[in-house]
């Protein structure tokens, strides 16, 4: 993909994002050559450590904001180092007057980033450096191609099995869940564990990287776990025909079926999950030369 083609710029199609809860804590942006998609998680505290609605929102909209800044770096690898400084620094200020932070009360987040690359003979290379389950659908000539990083999957696992099929009020939180939660916290950004953007755990350099080549102006989309559900979790589409209707612009009408499907299950008993709620994010965009 070295290619000295006409440089290829995002364009947005559509794009929706709600909370599942209170505060949104999940983020979306794109800026010249570059698109993102964020998923925040709050520590597991009860003391709130930043000025947001929440730390994850906060941190959500830290990331978007000093992406968007730092879209003119020359490479997606460059955006990321000067990222990681910029969220430890401002983390750090943020927090400057609380005396102890503990690794477990530190918001993280999921974070993908995609760059789109020179044009090569009508279609546009798409690189993708991904932290955590955030994912992207991207048109390929196999076909619509998943990306995402799995490396939390086994922990996932781990708290859905403490979960079970047992039914819990939206907003609560079995025992047994949290403290599997937080024990799949203390892998965070580790080597035998799992990676996602943290102010206090390194973590750049250890994305997952995916490359394709698009048709120009064919559509892509960037989404968080939480839309994702109706894939993953509902199983009302595949992944194809999911890709096939925010295509076609119907992001809102499956906005609207993931919420009445989270509704039907209100107590998270047929279709077991930690949030009844979640938040639900879609980025759709297409990469086309400059200047067109």
């Amino acid at each position: 993909m070295n290619s000295t083609g006409p440089l290829s710029l995002f364009r947005s199609l559509d794009r929706m994002s709600l909370p599942g809860s209170r505060f949104n804590e999940d983020g979306i942006g794109l800026h010249g050559r570059f698109a993102w998609v964020i998923d925040g998680a709050t520590g597991l505290s009860d003391e709130q450590l930043t000025s947001g609605g929440s730390d994850a929102a906060w941190l959500a909209g830290m990331i978007g904001e000093r992406l968007t800044n730092l879209a003119g770096e020359r490479s997606a690898e460059a955006v990321l180092d000067r990222l990681e400084g910029a969220i430890e620094a401002v983390f750090r200020e943020a927090t400057a007057h609380i005396r102890d932070i503990d690794d477990h009360q530190t918001p993280s987040a999921c974070l993908g980033l995609i760059e789109a690359r020179p044009e090569q003979g009508g279609r546009v290379g798409i690189q993708g450096r991904f932290l955590g389950d955030v994912i992207a659908l991207v048109p390929t000539e196999q076909g619509v191609v998943r990306w995402s990083d799995e490396r939390a999957k086994p922990f996932e696992r781990k708290t859905l099995a403490d979960l079970g099929a047992r039914e819990h009020e939206p907003g609560s939180i079995p025992e047994a869940v949290r403290r599997q939660i937080l024990e799949n916290r203390g892998r965070l950004n580790r080597p035998d564990g799992y990676w996602v953007v943290n102010p206090r755990r390194p973590w750049a350099g250890r994305e997952l990287i995916f490359d394709a080549l698009v048709e120009s102006g064919a559509p892509v989309v960037l989404a968080t776990d939480g839309f994702m559900r109706l894939v993953d979790v509902f199983g009302a589409y595949t992944e194809g025909a999911l890709h096939a209707r925010l295509a076609a612009g119907q992001g809102a009408d499956l906005m609207q079926e993931l919420r009445e499907r989270e509704r039907g299950d209100h107590m998270a008993g047929a279709y077991p999950r930690v949030k009844t709620h979640d938040d639900a994010t879609f980025l759709v965009i297409s990469a086309e030369p400059y200047g067109r």
